[in-house]
């Protein structure tokens, strides 16, 4: 850093924000906020002292010059200095200082900014005793400096006489602080292990930053924050926006959050959990890191108020087994126990029956909950309706288990014709509709045959409408005498109808030669 006489004074910007980053302004030696100094001293001459005195009416930071006894002047350059040094990340961009210095003997103060490498800038160096406010040029500094140095030798190369009036003071500092880094971020805890979440889970965040430190941290899931905290009060506030330290916040911090994935802002399915660590900005946009995660979520069935089930059962009623067919319009009833690990009975826990119609992009819905009675047994009515996939579904906190049972069901149509005598040649019109859901452009075939008969022939192969309604007509041949014949109307099985084949009621019609 060069002398007052090699650099000129360059012209003096108030604040400036060379970088795209988060900016804080820090107070230094300002009596009024009761802010201290983090500047440090050096000097190659035992001739400088460097005194701190940031009290309302003491002259602030000092550099005084003084001879000991016999000494006669100070060697060309040799200097005393306080140095304010950006943090690692960080650089100096911009500020202000109020200072007051003053020359004998050859001895003169000066301020100045500089850079890691290349050129320095004096931002002041009017010796003449009174009080001058100095602005901090816009720029990349890493340093920023008040001096008190040998500049202009009196007798060869030395600064001869006692210069004891040469003098820097400053105080009520402030330097603008740019921060370039980013925080480290890493997580982990149990909502992160994969696989399937229930019930309260752990989410745990280690980050660090070397700029200004660590100012928040935020835990959003599906784009609403459900956790964080603000760091602010650890950040040596000042009144005015401003903060006391060069490096103000935590450098590290290490959180665990309990997040409840049974509420909101969590839903049943896929979530997108975002966890972010922020910097310290109180101007522009701070940095920040973030990690980003896919979380599947099982709330369907709610947690059991009662706890402590290890082991449970559930059958369809009268079969005892998992698996029934059923006549289409059945209803059919499932019966479980829930017990402890010694096959106890748990009473007055909540179990879930879940449900999922077999048909495309379907998924398990909550139909019902039921409770155990003083024995640990529960039971529940299936209504009528398609076949079905069920699940019943005991859970305890994050702990779950279930049992899944299937339920097939014979499909069925109604069957309408238009007349129930007839004439050959004559046509007769069938009419009928399959139940939902994914009724539209399902197969059904009519079939006839006469009573009696080993075989039976086709009528018709009808495809039915929107809402499952379907249609067809048949002309009969001639017939030797009077003959009744039987009809029905077959719903075959097809790829993503949830109903297993089944026939309508017979329907008859007489035909005359």
């Amino acid at each position: 850093m060069a002398g007052t006489g090699a650099v000129a004074l360059v012209t003096l910007i108030l604040i400036g924000t060379p970088a795209k980053a988060g900016d804080y302004v820090v107070a230094q030696c300002a009596p009024g906020l009761n802010a201290g100094t983090e500047a440090r001293f050096s000097s190659s001459s035992n001739h400088f002292k460097g005194i701190q005195e940031c009290g309302r009416n003491a002259p602030g930071v000092q550099i005084r010059h003084q001879l000991a006894a016999g000494e006669t002047g100070t060697v060309h350059r040799r200097f005393g200095a306080w140095v304010w040094t950006a943090p690692p990340g960080t650089v100096i961009s911009g500020g202000s200082t109020r200072s007051r210095l003053e020359n004998a003997n050859g001895v003169s103060g000066y301020l100045v900014v500089s850079p890691d490498t290349g050129n320095s800038a004096v931002t002041e160096n009017q010796n003449d005793g009174n009080q001058h406010l100095s602005a901090i040029p816009a720029g990349r500094w890493r340093y920023f400096v008040a001096r008190l140095e040998c500049t202009a030798p009196n007798e060869g190369d030395r600064c001869v006489g006692a210069a004891s009036d040469a003098h820097t003071y400053v105080k009520q500092i402030r330097l603008r602080l740019t921060d370039l880094s980013s925080p480290v971020l890493s997580v982990g805890g149990s909502l992160l292990e994969g696989g399937v979440r229930r019930g309260r889970q752990t989410l745990g965040l280690i980050a660090s930053d070397q700029g200004a430190g660590l100012k928040s941290t935020r835990i959003t899931v599906n784009g609403v924050q459900a956790a964080g905290e603000d760091l602010g009060s650890s950040c040596h506030p000042l009144p005015g926006a401003l903060t006391s330290s060069l490096s103000p916040c935590p450098k590290g911090i290490g959180k665990v959050y309990t997040l409840d994935t049974a509420a909101p802002p969590f839903r049943h399915g896929n979530n997108k959990v975002e966890i972010c660590v922020f910097d310290y900005a109180q101007t522009g946009m701070p940095n920040f890191d973030c990690e980003s995660r896919q979380v599947l979520v099982d709330s369907l069935c709610p947690a059991s108020p009662v706890g402590g089930g290890k082991k449970l059962r559930a059958r369809f009623a009268g079969s005892g087994k998992r698996f029934a067919r059923l006549k289409f319009g059945t209803a059919t009833i499932i019966r479980g126990r829930l017990g402890d690990g010694n096959g106890n009975p748990i009473v007055g826990a909540q179990v879930c029956v879940q449900v999922r119609t077999d048909a495309p992009n379907r998924r398990f819905k909550l139909l019902a909950t039921t409770a155990t009675n003083s024995d640990g047994h529960f039971s529940y009515k299936l209504k009528r309706g398609a076949s079905r996939k069920i699940r019943v579904v005991y859970r305890d906190g994050s702990f779950q288990m279930s049992r899944s049972l299937r339920l097939k069901v014979k499909g069925t149509s109604t069957l309408r014709v238009s007349r129930h005598r007839t004439r050959p040649l004559k046509r007769v019109r069938f009419f009928g509709k399959i139940p939902g859901p994914h009724a539209a452009g399902r197969v059904v075939v009519v079939y006839g045959t006469v009573p009696g008969a080993k075989k039976r022939f086709l009528v018709r192969r009808a495809k039915t409408n929107a809402v499952g309604r379907w249609r067809a007509a048949y002309s009969f041949t001639p017939v030797p005498a009077k003959t009744r014949f039987v009809f029905w109307a077959v719903v075959p099985n097809q790829n993503g109808y949830p109903y297993t084949q089944g026939r309508s009621a017979a329907r008859y019609i007489r035909v005359r030669p």
